[in-house]
């Protein structure tokens, strides 16, 4: 008989282990950027910037990314001599700026995209055919745990 004590631990286990490795998996999909010396913060904030085409607000995305406004206005510093992204006036409030990907900033995140792709993809090419079906059932299911960070 299965009782909610019972449940709760394993959702508990199942949290952890998922924590785990999504996080030992994405270390790992990190290596492009690291190499190209980008870090994890850079490389959160150009994946965080391509969600918004028109530009955000700095404060946004500071909050986004949960860090600090002093942090966020020296990461915007770096992201700018980089060459990466740009402050724009906002067209709804002239007095605000928002931050807005360059045409660098978005060769530089696709680059680093399609690098992290092709290591996987050889990788998943390594899996069983069986393996490979319970990583594709599997992906709404993250997305769904991740959109409910992204979009909240």
């Amino acid at each position: 008989m299965t009782t909610r004590r019972t449940v709760a631990a394993d959702i508990g286990r199942l949290a952890g282990e998922v924590r785990t490795e999504v996080g030992r998996l994405a270390y790992h999909l990190r290596t492009p950027a690291t190499r190209s010396g980008i870090t994890p913060t850079r490389l959160a904030a150009l994946s965080a910037l391509t969600r918004y085409p028109d530009g955000v607000r700095q404060g946004d995305l500071a909050e986004l990314m949960n860090i600090s406004a002093p942090s966020m206005t020296r990461l915007v510093e770096i992201m700018e001599e980089a060459g990466w992204v740009e402050r724009r006036r906002d067209p709804a409030d002239q007095r605000c700026l928002l931050l807005v990907l360059t045409p660098v900033g978005h060769t530089t995140i696709d680059t680093l995209r399609d690098e992290a792709a092709t290591q996987l993809s050889t990788e998943l090419a390594d899996l069983t055919e069986d393996e490979r079906i319970a990583l594709a059932a599997a992906v709404p299911v993250l997305r769904k745990l991740a959109d409910r960070h992204l979009d909240g």
